[in-house]
């Protein structure tokens, strides 16, 4: 029983390591803090989950912070040390690593995420852009997973220095052995301040719906 229950478990953050947000190359700037939570939700079952990072810049490339994860019946806290590079505005590229302890479990290490971020524009003035984002999760006791997405997006600015920009695009593993997942959505931008509405598994009889907010100060 307790295999059964760790294979369900590790289904559970694969699925959730796809249900983020888009991240882009860059980190967060030197002494800078960046934070960001969100809430999903899977309207029609009883399925609430938290994510909550937050991470303070070291020099201009560099970043390491915490992240903190619930989910039904589990709480995970993971430490983070992140890497970007802004090569020019068609192409830039980053990587974070993650290891994460299961607060229910005596703080026991349960997996590592990697992930690799690449982003650049598309158009000259850099409202039309390209993200991607790579992860590859080494679990514990299970087998590890990996996964993509990749989104299209376009910055739409509005008045007094706000913007809205829309993104779509697609979630899939590696190897293709499932169909592609569409992905869409949204953040409003506000000075330092976004406010994120993301969903995806839209073919799902009850589809992920995210909403989340992030600040740098």
């Amino acid at each position: 029983m307790k295999k059964v229950a760790l294979f369900f478990v590790v289904l559970f953050l694969t699925v959730h390591a796809l249900a983020q947000i888009p991240y882009y190359a860059g980190t967060v700037g030197d002494g800078k803090l960046y934070s960001y939570s969100s809430l999903k939700s899977r309207p029609g079952i009883n399925h609430q989950e938290t994510y909550t990072t937050f991470q303070y810049g070291i020099g201009n490339h560099f970043a390491t912070g915490i992240d903190l994860y619930t989910g039904p019946h589990c709480a995970y806290w993971g430490g983070l040390v992140r890497y970007g590079q802004e090569i020019c505005k068609w192409y830039n590229i980053g990587a974070e690593v993650i290891p994460s302890f299961n607060l229910n479990d005596n703080f026991k290490f349960s997996y590592l995420t990697s992930a690799l971020y690449m982003n650049g524009a598309i158009t000259g003035d850099g409202r039309l852009f390209w993200c991607t984002n790579t992860w590859w999760v080494i679990n514990k006791g299970a087998d590890n997973s990996f996964s993509n997405y990749e989104y299209l997006g376009y910055n739409i600015p509005l008045k007094n220095g706000r913007s809205i920009t829309p993104m779509a695009g697609a979630v899939h593993s590696w190897k293709f052995h499932q169909d592609l997942e569409p992905a869409a959505g949204f953040y409003y931008s506000f000075k330092s301040w976004n406010l994120y509405l993301w969903g995806h598994d839209f073919l799902n009889s009850h589809p992920r719906f995210v909403i989340g907010l992030d600040y740098t100060m």
